[in-house]
């Protein structure tokens, strides 16, 4: 097992993820037990932004919020247990009454962005979830449109990469929800383990959307606090790397010794980062708690605000 698919089991244990990264290698590398989950990702932009992740019967399993706007939406309703669809036109409606639409809705979007894990079922899942939209625009008369998520600004990283654009995306919300994680720590998870981690990204367990840039500033001054510890890494695994050619016994003894070495001394280290990036989520979740106080009377205040303004929908069920 490479180096940093090792650093990656231990930093995703201890900050509460679980031990998800000795269970995926690759898109294709998913173990059986990954593989006995089918997770679909799905994501909602008006300008309210949620993600939803849906088991294999398209139930939701976990709602999380993209942006603040996203959170104040989140805020009033629980989506969880509920059809893709059915969530889809709640989330959608819940974002109307808290006036997030225009009056007819005329330049107002829902984009829309499907991934799954079950070979088929994106466009199938993309279609129910438009129709269940469409027919809330229809009955609530809203010129509302739908359109495919834009992932354009994915594109160079899909090329580097070797992924699809919204594969790309599945990346970035991992990054922008773990970034004590590095760029190749996730990409080695693979489709499934990124879903795992952002199904696991709900509840007390998240950092508020409106927190999340000053988690993120301050998880990258501790990378750059341990910057030995990233040298180290990538010392052990050119290291690794070099076993694999062609060597003599002595060769080979040199090299793993090399390694012992540089893992004796990273391991103190790695300790102490992992204790200061674990009490740096504990302290910013408990701050979280205090926020979504604000995002649920920011919910109320837009819904008192909105009330008379648009005539009662009917209540959309599964």
């Amino acid at each position: 097992m490479k180096f940093t698919k090792i650093i990656s089991l231990l930093l995703v244990a201890v900050l509460g993820i679980g031990a998800l990264a000795s269970c995926a290698s690759g898109d294709d590398g998913n173990t059986a037990a990954l593989d006995k989950e089918a997770l679909t990702y799905v994501s909602l932009r008006i300008n309210p932004e949620i993600e939803l992740l849906a088991d294999e019967d398209g139930k939701v399993v976990a709602a999380n919020a993209v942006n603040e706007d996203g959170e104040v939406v989140l805020a009033t309703i629980d989506l969880e247990g509920k059809s893709i669809e059915a969530a889809g036109a709640i989330f959608t409606e819940t974002a109307n009454d808290l006036g997030y639409f225009t009056p007819d809705g005329e330049k107002d979007t829902v984009y829309i962005d499907v991934e799954s894990t079950i070979n088929g079922e994106d466009s199938e899942l993309e279609e129910k979830l438009n129709k269940s939209i469409r027919d809330y625009f229809n009955n609530k008369g809203i010129n509302g449109k739908i359109a495919p998520e834009t992932l354009d600004k994915y594109a160079d990283k899909a090329a580097e990469w070797g992924i699809s654009a919204g594969h790309v995306k599945l990346v970035m919300r991992v990054l922008d929800a773990h970034p004590e994680l590095t760029d190749t720590e996730v990409l080695e998870l693979g489709v499934k383990g990124w879903m795992k981690l952002l199904k696991g990204n709900k509840g007390e367990e998240k950092i508020a959307a409106g927190l999340k840039a000053d988690y993120r500033t301050d998880v990258e001054a501790l990378k750059g606090e341990y910057a030995r510890l990233f040298e180290l890494r990538a010392e052990i695994e050119a290291l690794e790397a070099q076993l694999e050619g062609e060597l003599t016994d002595e060769e080979k003894s040199a090299i793993e010794a090399q390694i012992a070495e540089k893992e004796a001394e990273l391991k103190p280290i790695n300790d102490e980062y992992k204790a200061k990036a674990s009490e740096l989520k504990d302290a910013y979740k408990e701050s979280s708690k205090e926020a979504r106080k604000e995002y649920r009377a920011e919910a109320e205040r837009r819904q008192n605000e909105n009330k008379g303004k648009q005539p009662k929908t009917e209540d959309v069920t599964e």
